[in-house]
C-alpha cells in the first residue's frame, strides 16, 4: 500500500468556524459549485446561495441536498421552511 505524503493528509476541522463558512469550505473541498447543486435540485443557483447564507429555508431543497451527500449539520435547520 502506498503511503500518502504528509502534505496530502488534509483533515477539515469545521467546528471552529460558522455554519456558512463550514458549508462553503465543504463544497469547495468536494469541488461542488452552486450551479451544479442547483441543477441537481431543480432550483436557481441564487436560491442555493440564499440557502447557504441562511437567508432562505426550504425543507424540500434541504432534503435534496442531504440526499446528494451534503452533511445535514452544515445546512440551516428547516425550523421555518419557506416552501
Amino acid at each position: 500500500m502506498r503511503k500518502i505524503p504528509a502534505y496530502m493528509n488534509i483533515q477539515l476541522d469545521l467546528s471552529k468556524v460558522s455554519r456558512e463558512t463550514a458549508l462553503k469550505t465543504w463544497l469547495a473541498y468536494h469541488r461542488i459549485g452552486y450551479r451544479e447543486l442547483a441543477v441537481k435540485v431543480g432550483v436557481d443557483p441564487s436560491f442555493i446561495s440564499y440557502i447557504v447564507q441562511g437567508k432562505r429555508r426550504s425543507k424540500r431543497v434541504r432534503e435534496a441536498l442531504v440526499n446528494l451527500g451534503v452533511p445535514p449539520e452544515l445546512l440551516p435547520s428547516d425550523d421555518s421552511p419557506t416552501d
